[in-house]
């Protein structure tokens, strides 16, 4: 009876095994087995992995962005040892382009361990890689790949020469907010007769760069420099070029809950310091903000709220300054949606020949990747601590309907609103100060929020330099731009 039994108890087991075969795709499972080993670091190591996959193999899968995407996995951890694995499964992870469960077939791999919990950018020192993989997912069985994690980014960082310098001011504000050491770090560059003409003394211009580029940008070849007119235009000047990074994107020097009182530290600490140490004019109107797409939104915040500290702001296609016209959404509208218009159609967030990106996409790409996306970093700029001590999310991460109550604290960054609030008082500070440079065209829907502003301005009858370019996208700079902006700064630097 018992020989019986057993066996029967055999015929079951083996049946659920054929059944479990026959329907693999509801059985299998995919899971990331990474590893490191003390040679790359005897460090415990907290941070975020983000696994990155193409099914072209020929492709080593890079940081996704919308003109670039790559199917995206991505999980926090603390305390991975080395020699311990660190397991990414579908269930503890977010995703992008595609499940876990969803993979099948073969494809190009590279892993990327974000370990810098100060900074957004993921090409930094300290960043840890893997070498591109090739491996094989099949949907009728569990996958378990392995990825060994064998590099670390180095030597990235601030190269100084005869004429760019290293600036990096503990600020003693900053500090205090984050309870550690918090530097605000610049590259400067001095003009070719600074070291000579050692009685001379310059006007400054400080430089916002757009979303990524931090001033150590400016040491990587001449771009920079040829973009913002540095080379060879104008009277000579002492340019600034500034890092606006931080843990939730960009700060773009604005007070604000989640990244302290960065404007503050600007005026106060920054400004003294480059002063003290540097042959700069100690005046307003040799004091310029010029900025680019997230700094150009910099440049017109600093301007609007320090009048008097700056003699002009030039900004090219500055990020929303109307949040009526937030990347096509009026953020005020009580049925507000990031995601889909009216009709119930999804929202593109690039407008760009032969891209198609939504901003459903757009969202979920950055929830896979981590902290500091774009989005979060207008969060962590405009909106208030949420009950997890990161910032208060604007939008339903599911359904991308904006939230009403997080929009009130957005208002206080409203440029527009500011403006018209304090028209009295702002009238006569920004007249002739405002310039502003965007395309018809731009990629990322930033035209509507331009001209919104520039019909506050006129209907308040404050004269400013506000151009609509036909074409151009999102880059509208060019060689009789940059001519006219140095054009505007010598005329009220050098008056005579």
């Amino acid at each position: 009876m018992k020989i019986q039994t057993s066996f029967a108890a055999i015929i079951f087991v083996s049946f659920l095994l054929t059944l479990t075969v026959i329907n693999g795709n509801s059985q299998a499972q995919t899971q990331f087995r990474l590893t490191f080993s003390e040679q790359l670091t005897s460090n415990t190591v907290t941070g975020r992995a983000i696994i990155l996959l193409s099914s072209d193999t020929a492709v080593d899968p890079d940081i996704p962005n919308p003109y670039k995407p790559f199917i995206t996995f991505g999980m926090d951890f603390k305390n991975w040892k080395p020699g311990e694995e660190l397991m990414i499964t579908e269930e503890k992870t977010d995703s992008f382009m595609a499940k876990m469960k969803e993979l099948h077939g073969y494809y190009s791999l590279r892993a990327v361990i974000d370990t810098d919990t100060s900074s957004s950018i993921l090409s930094r020192n300290g960043v840890l890689y893997s070498d591109k993989i090739i491996c094989n997912v099949g949907a009728d069985r569990s996958n378990t790949i392995d990825v060994p994690v064998k590099n670390m980014i180095r030597g990235k960082g601030f190269k100084e020469s005869r004429y760019i310098r290293q600036l990096k001011v503990e600020s003693r504000l900053l500090s205090d907010f984050y309870h550690v050491p918090t530097y605000i770090e610049a590259a400067v560059v001095l003009p070719e007769s600074y070291d000579s003409l050692t009685e001379k003394i310059y006007p400054v211009v400080f430089v916002m760069p757009g979303f990524g580029s931090t001033h150590e940008a400016i040491t990587k070849g001449s771009f920079q420099q040829k973009r913002y007119g540095m080379i060879g235009l104008g009277e000579e000047k002492i340019y600034v070029f500034l890092n606006q990074d931080c843990r939730y994107g960009f700060h773009v020097f604005a007070n604000s809950d989640n990244n302290g009182p960065r404007a503050t530290s600007f005026i106060t600490e920054l400004i003294p310091y480059l002063e003290k140490n540097y042959r700069v004019k100690k005046d307003a109107n040799s004091r310029f903000l010029v900025g680019q797409s997230s700094g150009g939104w910099a440049a017109l915040w600093l301007m609007v709220n320090y009048p008097d500290t700056f003699g002009m702001a030039w900004a090219g296609s500055p990020d929303p300054v109307d949040f009526r016209e937030f990347l096509n959404h009026n953020l005020y509208d009580p049925d507000a949606n990031l995601f889909f218009d009216k009709n119930g159609n999804l929202t593109p967030a690039i407008r760009h020949q032969g891209v198609s990106f939504t901003n459903k996409e757009w969202s979920e790409m950055e929830c896979a990747t981590g902290e500091g996306g774009q989005y979060q970093s207008f969060e962590a700029v405009f909106g208030r601590k949420g009950t997890n001590n990161r910032p208060e999310h604007f939008y339903d991460r599911k359904t991308g309907r904006i939230n009403p109550d997080a929009i009130e604290n957005w208002k206080k960054y409203d440029i527009s609103m500011l403006i018209n609030e304090n028209a009295a008082t702002l009238k006569e500070k920004l007249r002739n100060k405002i310039n502003i440079v965007v395309s018809a065209n731009d990629d990322y829907y930033l035209d509507g929020s331009v001209i919104s502003l520039k019909n506050t301005l006129d209907r308040l009858k404050i004269d400013s330099n506000i151009l609509i370019l036909e074409d151009g996208g999102h880059n509208t700079w060019n060689d009789d731009l940059r001519e006219q902006m140095q054009k505007r700064m010598d005329e009220i630097a050098f008056p005579d």
